[in-house]
């Protein structure tokens, strides 16, 4: 079962990696707000890092935040992209909410 959330967390990496850099055909088209899409996108890749490597929620915390911003700074250069400090913090927030909500959901199993 880890494998198979270690090949999830980095699938998904990758596509936001590829939708965040990407050309924006690539990216989908939803009626939701994109600001609420990046919180989501990033709140599940949180996630799924937590569950698929347990031991090393401060390492995936920082080197998760560290990519958010990565990934700003690379729209930067990319034509017809843009990276806001606005998108960055939708960003940073999904990552801490989906680290927060695995290691809350240990403390309480650990607890029960």
């Amino acid at each position: 079962m880890r494998l198979g959330l270690k090949i999830a967390a980095w699938i998904i990496f990758a596509a936001i990696v590829a939708m965040t850099i990407g050309p924006l055909w690539l990216r989908p088209v939803t009626p939701l707000p994109a600001n609420f899409e990046r919180f989501a996108a990033f709140v599940v890749l949180g996630a799924c890092f937590m569950l698929a490597y347990p031991r090393h929620s401060m390492i995936i915390l920082i080197c998760l935040i560290v990519a958010a911003g990565a990934l700003e700074l690379a729209q930067t250069i990319v034509p017809g992209r843009h990276g806001r400090m606005v998108d960055f913090a939708f960003k940073f927030a999904g990552v801490l909410a989906g680290v927060c909500a695995v290691q809350a959901s240990r403390i309480m199993i650990s607890r029960a």
